[in-house]
């Protein structure tokens, strides 16, 4: 029901909520960047920027629910810009075409993509958002989150306890280097290796948390499969070195495991995508065959977007920019032609607004968390790269190097404008539910992208040069332990390398294949049961991911449940205001450690020394263990206690 009539006079493009909005923009998506280098994934900005645009603006005098959703949908395409270019451009690295990143290529990349998938998305919205078949789930839950919290109050404070706990934990952790990152116990039986650990991230505390149980779950599955099962099988029949395990482990998850988890992977985006592919185009067609009959809507207030001069003179000019970014970046190798670029630029086109269309309909469908976007984006950097090897079959291996990096660059922009265009969907669905202007949307969508674009690259480069990223260290001595993993760029690069190069490891992609493929089965299983079934994504990304990453994770899905369980038996009121606090919180470890990841990273940089912070006496580092488990358990229960806490 639209709330036109009781929402026109309500003042909502203001000067407080730009100022607001870009602020908020910048800290989510800093903590998304980190994340998505850590994990390769990302949390929802849309819900906790709501939450706190609604617990700052009630210092000012009448502040509505409109000016919280501008907030809320700017906040949001920060988070979609740092997905966009964090899941590729890091590709570009890990094959060593980049060895950094270059402030204002990585900047355009990402300023590009997000445009055009902002400029995508205004067509789009007639069709996508008056499908019956699309319930835009977290649309839904970001509308009564601002209708809730606008006749009720909102603790706001949960966050900054969750950030000072998370900056304070990151502090003792990365700066001064009192916590340890994590525990790891490995022994050997005759050639077999066995062991696991733990590791010691508020960051993926929250994360799990946010995740939810059932995906921290299958996630901690995967962890099971490739290192309490894969380590030792694959350990069976290679030469253990006894004196060293842990390290005998690291070299095995990284040339066999990481694999399967690369062939997990793309099976498990495939087949999400091809069990819903033909609702989505029965739903296309459908919604085409509407809209060429239905009457314009263009003169009510909630159905103006941004002119249709606008939309495609903004198109024209970001491709523009695209031609000159590909002209600009390849033009020392003097490999390819014009003809050559203006091709890449009409695949960009193209390519970016079929995956723009799928993706935007995949998040009403499922949610922007669990659109299997990533398949369409590895699809189109496929194609591209098998076009671009049959183009150059016979070229010299220094011109095969430049056209995988222009694979990944062109993966890189249809990422970036499919990834906000998946966002956007869903921003533009609770305007439509309270009765918002769609035109200012898309304006403040547009000051989102730049701003984010304009910052994460900055960001990036700051935690290369303190951590480095999957098997590339920019200093000596660093500890490749450390290595930020970035999933899907590795995912992006292993697949593009091995297009161009030949030497995919396919026996462990095909075992991969196969452990998703008995995941399918077991589904169908658990499903005849009753029982909840696992994500497929979610195991996939578990095999990937370190166990150090994925055993926290899983203790916040963890909190999550029991949390949950507990909200129930108190009933709907409280279930609610449990689990607004729970997220914020959640929101608010990821935010808080994120940034202060970003701040001591820089002193660190500046002197080139990971350990500038470390100021105690070595012999305190052998109790890093323990204060890790100590803090872990402090952390639980101060976050179960004070979700529970009445109002």
């Amino acid at each position: 029901m639209s709330n036109q009539p009781t929402q026109a006079n309500l003042p909502e493009l203001t000067l407080k909520v730009i100022i607001l909005a870009i602020i908020l923009a910048l800290v989510l998506g800093i903590a998304n960047t980190y994340l998505a280098l850590k994990i390769g994934l990302l949390t929802s900005a849309s819900i906790p920027a709501a939450i706190l645009s609604m617990g700052i603006l009630r210092f000012f005098k009448g502040a509505n629910i409109l000016e919280n959703n501008l907030v809320q949908t700017c906040a949001s395409a920060g988070e979609a810009i740092a997905g966009g270019v964090v899941y590729t451009v890091p590709a570009l690295i890990i094959i060593h075409s980049w060895t950094d990143f270059p402030y204002w290529e990585t900047c355009l990349i990402a300023l590009l993509g997000g445009l055009l998938g902002v400029l995508f998305s205004i067509p789009l919205r007639r069709i996508l958002l008056k499908e019956p078949l699309l319930n835009f789930p977290e649309a839904r839950a970001i509308t009564a989150v601002l209708q809730a919290s606008s006749i009720g109050k909102t603790r706001v404070t949960d966050m900054l306890l969750g950030g000072c706990f998370g900056a304070l934990f990151q502090l003792a952790q990365n700066g001064f280097k009192l916590i340890s990152n994590q525990f790891q116990i490995w022994f050997t039986r005759g050639n077999t290796l066995y062991g696991f650990g733990f590791g010691f991230s508020t960051t993926m505390i929250g994360a799990g948390y946010l995740i939810g149980f059932p995906v921290s779950l299958s996630i901690f599955v995967g962890a099971i499969l490739g290192w309490i099962i894969g380590i030792p099988a694959i350990s069976y029949y290679h030469n253990v070195h006894h004196h060293d395990v842990i390290l005998n482990a690291t070299q095995l998850w990284n040339s066999h495991i990481r694999y399967i988890g690369i062939g997990a992977m793309l099976l498990a985006g495939l087949w999400t995508l091809l069990s819903i592919i033909k609702p989505f185009w029965q739903s296309v067609v459908q919604s085409l065959q509407k809209s060429c009959q239905r009457k314009t809507l263009a003169t009510l207030r909630t159905e103006q977007d941004l002119p249709g001069w606008f939309v495609l003179s903004g198109i024209f000019v970001c491709l523009l920019a695209t031609y000159m970014l590909f002209h600009t970046m390849f033009a020392s190798t003097h490999l390819f032609t014009t003809g050559f670029y203006v091709t890449c630029v009409f695949y960009v086109l193209f390519v970016g607004f079929i995956a723009s269309t799928i993706c935007g309909y995949f998040s009403g469908l499922v949610g922007v968390s669990a659109s299997p976007g990533s398949s369409v984006i590895i699809a189109s950097l496929l194609m591209a790269a098998l076009i671009l090897k049959n183009v150059y079959a016979h070229a010299s291996a220094d011109t095969l190097h430049h056209a995988a990096a222009m694979a990944i660059l062109l993966g890189a922009m249809i990422t970036g404008a499919a990834a906000v265009a998946n966002d956007n969907m869903q921003d533009l669905k609770v305007g439509q539910l309270i009765g918002a202007t769609p035109w200012k949307q898309q304006l403040m969508l547009i000051i989102g992208a730049v701003v984010a674009s304009l910052v994460i690259p900055l960001v990036m480069q700051v935690l290369f040069n303190l951590y480095g990223i999957a098997n590339v260290l920019p200093h000596p001595g660093m500890d490749p332990t450390q290595a930020l993993m970035a999933p899907p760029a590795a995912l992006m690069a292993s697949i593009t390398q091995g297009v161009f190069t030949g030497h995919m490891p396919w026996r462990m992609v095909i075992t991969g294949f196969s452990v998703i493929a008995c995941i399918i089965i077991l589904n169908r299983i658990l499903s005849s049961l009753k029982w909840p079934a696992l994500s497929v994504l979610g195991v996939a990304i578990g095999i990937y991911l370190p166990f150090t990453t994925t055993t926290p994770i899983f203790l916040g899905g963890l909190l999550a449940y029991f949390c949950d369980k507990r909200w129930k038996k108190r009933g709907l009121m409280q279930s609610v205001r449990g689990k607004q606090n729970g997220l914020l919180l959640a929101c608010g470890l990821i935010a808080g450690a994120a940034l202060m990841d970003v701040a001591i990273a820089i002193p660190m940089a500046w002197l080139h020394n990971p350990d500038a912070l470390d100021v105690f006496p070595v012999s305190w580092h052998s109790l890093g263990p323990y204060l890790g488990v100590v803090t872990m358990c402090v952390l639980g229960a101060w976050f179960y206690w004070t979700t529970g806490m009445e109002d």
